[in-house]
């Protein structure tokens, strides 16, 4: 059984797992450090513009990115100093970024907190324009499109992009199970690395050029380790970063857009007609970095930790339907979708 996706306390969907491992005591970093100068994307497999029949509207022309960016924030409140330092400004969309996160303890008693993945929680839950829907099918179509891109929690209308420790996707936690709990004497500091992967979360494609709203989120209580603390107690306290994401020049499509080609093909429906939509069939719609395809279809429940996958492989940017894949989809390896 799938683990399941557990609500964080960002705006929209935060993931983490409890890996993260605290830096050696320093000073928090200076506040408004200048970026570096933006690195050039790496090349990405050559791509074609979209058809016309499937994103119809004209894109706008993408906002311009500001010559000066800064690329760290801080902010003090209730005995805490917590500071967030992004390795670039603006950060290339299909790249990987990584930020440190210090949190010193200035006030007089011991600070308790949860270390879960990441004790300080960044992502932005509004990425550029929102998801373009696509068509409104009749059902049953319009039902399997749900289903698919439920499954990718895209029931809104934001891309969001969220920060994890090394190793770690979003696909899953155990920290709400597990009662894990430090403390940071006063005057200590830790420090929190963690890394983006450069694309739309969960497993989609890159985010267009877009200014964002960084969040850095630090949930913490105040006392004794081994004492009760109520909820009603708990201080949240967030530091804002203007960032921006500096978006590839490739159209991509949006989910509901490859969606909608993927349920023109019949091998799809047809397996979307014979299977139970529940218990375990999980809908699939993720975006392949090396190939920019996106694969869309089911896993169906088998005997874990291996599935069988019924995938259509799509061009991510023309919508051409490249392939049908039927194979094992092994968790460990594949990763969940």
């Amino acid at each position: 059984m799938r683990p399941h996706l557990v609500a964080g306390s960002l705006v929209g969907l935060v993931l983490t797992a409890c890996l993260a491992q605290p830096f050696p005591s320093s000073p928090p970093p200076p506040v408004g450090s200048p970026s570096p100068s933006p690195l050039a994307h790496p090349a990405l497999p050559t791509v074609r513009r979209p058809i016309e029949t499937i994103v119809p509207e004209t894109p706008s022309p993408p906002p311009t990115i500001p010559d000066q960016l800064f690329t760290t924030a801080a902010v003090e409140q209730n005995g805490v100093r917590i500071s967030i330092e992004l390795e670039r400004n603006p950060m290339p969309a299909g790249e990987p970024a990584w930020v440190t996160s210090t949190v010193t303890n200035t006030g007089d008693d011991p600070v308790v907190y949860v270390p879960c993945g990441e004790a300080v929680n960044v992502g932005a839950a509004i990425v550029g324009p929102p998801w373009r829907k696509g068509l409104a099918l009749p059902n049953p179509a319009m039902a399997w499109k749900a289903y698919l891109l439920g499954h990718q929690g895209l029931d809104g209308d934001d891309r969001s992009l969220f920060f994890f420790a090394e190793g770690q996707t979003g696909a899953s936690s155990g920290c709400g199970d597990i009662a894990h709990v430090k403390s940071l004497a006063p005057g200590a500091t830790f420090r929190d690395r963690a890394r983006w992967d450069g694309f739309a979360f969960r497993r989609l494609a890159p985010p267009p050029t877009a200014m964002i709203d960084l969040v850095g989120k630090f949930e913490f209580d105040r006392g004794d380790l081994l004492a009760e603390h109520p909820p009603e107690d708990r201080h949240l306290l967030d530091v804002h970063l203007e960032a921006w994401i500096d978006g590839r020049p490739d159209g991509y499509l949006d989910p509901g857009e490859v969606a909608d080609v993927a349920l023109r093909d019949p091998r799809l429906t047809a397996i979307l007609a014979a299977r139970d939509l529940h218990n375990g069939n999980e809908g699939v719609l993720i975006f392949d970095p090396v190939s920019a395809k996106y694969q869309v279809g089911m896993l169906e429940s088998g005997n874990l930790p291996v599935a069988r996958a019924h995938l259509l492989t799509i061009d991510a940017v023309t919508g051409e339907i490249e392939g049908w894949v039927e194979r094992d989809w092994d968790y460990a390896v594949d990763d969940f979708p």
